[in-house]
């Protein structure tokens, strides 16, 4: 019984690992059905935790074998200074990519998924690579209206 124990504390440690990662990060993202046709396609980051005080930008590029990473759209996060640096959590932050995904329409026609890179820059678009950040579930959404 210690040893799954012992076990299930080293699950648990890389797990946490994994979520307080730093800097870049690239998610495997499904493709919806029919996103091609859709009126407007949404990045979906969800349980977001960031350092409280620190304003920034994330943003997102879709990688593509054999090509540059292409944009696909940002968002500012806010910094909380009331809370200092510690940990914020955002339920759900949504980046439109609805232009720049169908741009890449020809591209990724045979493709069922796409490699999501995320990245926290400063105001001048510089990289915050010390800034810690995690996001638990990125996946992408096709809607009407947005």
């Amino acid at each position: 019984m210690t040893r799954i124990s012992w076990l299930a504390g080293i699950v648990i440690l890389a797990a946490l690992a994994v979520q307080a990662e730093v800097g870049p990060h690239r998610f495997s993202v499904d493709l919806p059905t029919g996103w091609q046709q859709a009126p407007h396609v949404r990045l979906v980051l969800e349980r977001m935790t960031v350092a409280g005080g620190q304003p920034f930008k994330l943003r997102a590029a879709a990688i593509i074998e054999g090509a540059e990473p292409v944009m696909l759209g940002s968002t500012g996060i806010v910094g909380d200074r009331s809370v200092e640096s510690a940990p914020r959590r955002l339920p759900t932050l949504l980046i439109d990519v609805t232009r720049p995904l169908h741009s890449l329409a020809d591209r990724l026609a045979s493709q069922q998924a796409i490699t999501i890179h995320l990245e926290a820059v400063d105001g001048r678009n510089a990289p915050l690579k010390q800034l810690d950040w995690s996001v638990q579930s990125v996946r992408l959404e096709k809607g009407g209206r947005n």
